[in-house]
C-alpha cells in the first residue's frame, strides 16, 4: 500500500497563513466597496458625483481579487473551463460594444456581473466573515431607517431618490441584514424577534413606496425560505427548473407581458395604485424591434428610445440579450448555470447558505421588472450573496 504523507506543522501553518491573507484582502475590498455603496444611498450628492465611475471602481476592486486571491493567471494556464469562458465573454463583450459604438460603461456593467459569479467559489469566506459582512449591512440598514430615511421621505411627494430606487435599496439591504439575524438564530432567542420585525417593516415600506419589484423580491424570499419545502425545491431537477425560470423564464415573461399589453385589457393593482400595464410593454416592444436589427452584437447603450425618457430595459436578462447580443447572452447563461449547479449542495448542508441562496433567487425574480441584478451599484450585494452560499462551513484552524 502507498503510504500517505501527512503535511508538516510548518506546511499547515503556511497554508493557514495564505488563507488568512486572502481573507484579509477580501475583507479590505468588501469594506472599501461597501463604503461606496453606503455613501451612494446615504448622500444623494455623492451619488450624483460618482455614478459615472462606479462601474470602473467595482471592476478594479473585483479585479484585485481576481488576480490575487482567485489565482486567475494560474487557472488560465491550467485551461480551467470557467476561466477561459470568462476571458471569451469579456473579449466578446468589448468587441460588440466597439462594433455598435456603445457607451463604454456598458462593458463594466456586464463585466462586474460576470466577475461576481466567477469569483463566487474562488473566495471561500469563513463563518466569522459572514457575520462581520452581514453585520455591516445590518448597521447600514439601522442608520438608513432611523436617521437618513425619515429626512428623505418625510413626505411622499418630496424625496431624495426615485421611490422605486429607495424601496429596492431598502429591501435588498434589509435581506442582506437578515443574514446577520439568521446567523445568530441558534444562540440568541431575540434574533427571531428581529427577523419578524425586519420582514414586517419590509412589507410596510414596499407598499408605502408602491414598489412592485421590491415587493416581489421580498415575497419571493419568503416563498423560497419559509414556505416551499426546501428538500423539495432543492432537488436537482426542481432546482434546475427554478433557475431556468429565473433566467430564460424572464424572457418569456417579457414576451407574454408585451403581447398581453396589446390586447387593451388593463386594471389597477390593489395596494400599489398603478395600472398593470403602465408602459413597460411599449419599452420592451421597442427594444425588441431594435434588437432584431443587430441580434449578434446587440444594440449597445448609445441608443435613443421614444417609449421612455432614459435608456432602461427594465429586465436584467432581457438587458443582457438586447444590449450585448445573443452569443454573449448564451455564454453568460453557461457561466451562471455552472455556478448555480454547485450552489444547491451548499444550500442543502448549511442554513446560512440556504438563506443566501433564497435571497439570490428572489433577486433574479425581482429583476423580471428591473435591472437590479445587473446594476453596478448592487454588484457588491450580488458578490456577497454568492460568497455566503459558498462560504467555508467549517472554520479554518485558528478561528
Amino acid at each position: 500500500m502507498e503510504r500517505k504523507i501527512r503535511p508538516t506543522h510548518a506546511e499547515t501553518a503556511g497554508t493557514d497563513k495564505r488563507i488568512r491573507n486572502r481573507q484579509i484582502l477580501c475583507s479590505a475590498v468588501f469594506f472599501t466597496v461597501l463604503a461606496g455603496y453606503a455613501l451612494t444611498f446615504l448622500i444623494p450628492k455623492f451619488y450624483g458625483m460618482t455614478d459615472a465611475y462606479v462601474g470602473v471602481f467595482v471592476f478594479c476592486m473585483f479585479s484585485i481579487l481576481l488576480f490575487t486571491s482567485a489565482g486567475f493567471v494560474t487557472r488560465v494556464k491550467n485551461l480551467e473551463k470557467d476561466a477561459i469562458l470568462l476571458i471569451v465573454l469579456l473579449l466578446l463583450t468589448g468587441v460588440n460594444i466597439l462594433i455598435v459604438s456603445s457607451g463604454k460603461g456598458a462593458f463594466f456593467v456586464l463585466a462586474d456581473f460576470l466577475l461576481a459569479f466567477y469569483l463566487s467559489d474562488k473566495l471561500p469566506i469563513s463563518k466569522t466573515q459572514v457575520k462581520w459582512y452581514s453585520g455591516a449591512y445590518f448597521v447600514l440598514l439601522f442608520v438608513w431607517l432611523l436617521f437618513v430615511y425619515p429626512k428623505m421621505f418625510a413626505e411622499y411627494g418630496f424625496y431624495g431618490y426615485n421611490t422605486n430606487t429607495a424601496a429596492t435599496f431598502t429591501i435588498y439591504t434589509l435581506l442582506l441584514a437578515f443574514l446577520f439575524v439568521q446567523s445568530h438564530m441558534k444562540r440568541f432567542a431575540a434574533a427571531g424577534f428581529f427577523a419578524v420585525l425586519l420582514i414586517v417593516k419590509g412589507v410596510q415600506l414596499a407598499l408605502y413606496h408602491r414598489a412592485r419589484g421590491a415587493f416581489v423580491m421580498l415575497l419571493a424570499f419568503l416563498l423560497f425560505y419559509y414556505i416551499l419545502p426546501r428538500r423539495w425545491w432543492l432537488k436537482k431537477t426542481v432546482f434546475r427548473v427554478i433557475y431556468v425560470l429565473a433566467t430564460l423564464g424572464s424572457l418569456l415573461f417579457v414576451a407574454l407581458y408585451t403581447v398581453a399589453g396589446t390586447l387593451g385589457v388593463n386594471f389597477r393593482l390593489p395596494f400599489f395604485y398603478k395600472e398593470l400595464f403602465s408602459g413597460r410593454e411599449e419599452i420592451w416592444m421597442e427594444f425588441f424591434r431594435l434588437f432584431l436589427k443587430k441580434p449578434l452584437t446587440g444594440i449597445g447603450t448609445n441608443v435613443q428610445i421614444t417609449s421612455f425618457f432614459e435608456f432602461n430595459v427594465h429586465n436584467a436578462m432581457y438587458n443582457i440579450l438586447v444590449v450585448y447580443g445573443i452569443v454573449v447572452f448564451i455564454l453568460t447563461l453557461c457561466l451562471l448555470y455552472m455556478r448555480l449547479e454547485k450552489m444547491r449542495e451548499k444550500a442543502l448542508s448549511d442554513e446560512t447558505a440556504f438563506c443566501a441562496l433564497s435571497i439570490l433567487i428572489a433577486v433574479f425574480f425581482e429583476s423580471f421588472f428591473d435591472v437590479d441584478l445587473l446594476w453596478v451599484d448592487y454588484a457588491l450585494n450580488l458578490l456577497f450573496l454568492l460568497l455566503v452560499v459558498n462560504h467555508e462551513q467549517d472554520q479554518i484552524s485558528g478561528q
